[in-house]
């Protein structure tokens, strides 16, 4: 017997409610506290939260206040978020698999464009000027531990906040009318065969 090829089947989303939604179990890496008030803090080894790590692919990772000091410039509104500079990317590693993710992304190049890689499968997502940053959100039906975003060569800082994670929702298939029927057929002949086989 031959085994059909499986393709895995990826849902994007861009916006908060709807992908929250269709998943359940999140959790959400905020970085509050991570970076002094008005000021920001460079984690040489990653940024680690959650059991969730993220690095600069070749270049420095930190968090910095958004909200005041020296990356008020920054401000969008989520207040303390991780930031690579130097650098053409982030790297997510997560030590448990999940089927869906979430994530706030803006970029010191005002509306500079993300491709963010999950399972293989390239998106391209395009942040805006200033506020707010631009939500992505995928669901899958094949887990994943890993996310890869990029950005444009030149790009200062690539910020990201709120990354969410969770399982997706896939639901319970609804039986086709057909399958009634054969269901149906099936129990009312099993019920004859227990007839007959009663002894009188």
């Amino acid at each position: 017997m031959i085994t059909p090829a499986y393709s895995t089947t990826i849902t994007t989303y861009s916006d908060l409610p709807t992908w929250q939604a269709a998943t359940t179990g999140d959790t959400t890496d905020t970085f509050t506290g991570y970076a002094p008030a008005g000021s920001y803090t460079m984690y040489g080894g990653g940024i680690f939260q959650n059991g969730v790590e993220f690095i600069g692919i070749s270049g420095s990772t930190g968090v910095a206040d958004t909200s005041s000091g020296a990356f008020s410039w920054a401000n969008v509104g989520t207040g303390d978020a991780g930031f690579v500079s130097g650098t053409t990317g982030i790297n997510i590693t997560l030590t448990t698999p999940v089927t869906a993710f979430g994530i706030n992304l803006f970029t010191s190049n005002p509306a500079a464009a993300y491709t963010i890689t999950t399972l293989s499968q390239p998106s391209t997502v395009q942040t805006n000027s200033g506020a707010p940053p631009i939500f992505f959100g995928v669901t899958s039906d094949t887990a994943f531990s890993s996310v890869s975003l990029s950005v444009p060569a030149g790009t200062t800082y690539a910020f990201f906040d709120n990354f969410s994670f969770g399982t997706a929702d896939v639901g319970d298939p609804v039986p086709e009318a057909g399958t009634f029927l054969l269901i149906g057929t099936g129990l009312m002949g099993f019920a004859l065969f227990r007839s007959r086989r009663q002894p009188r």
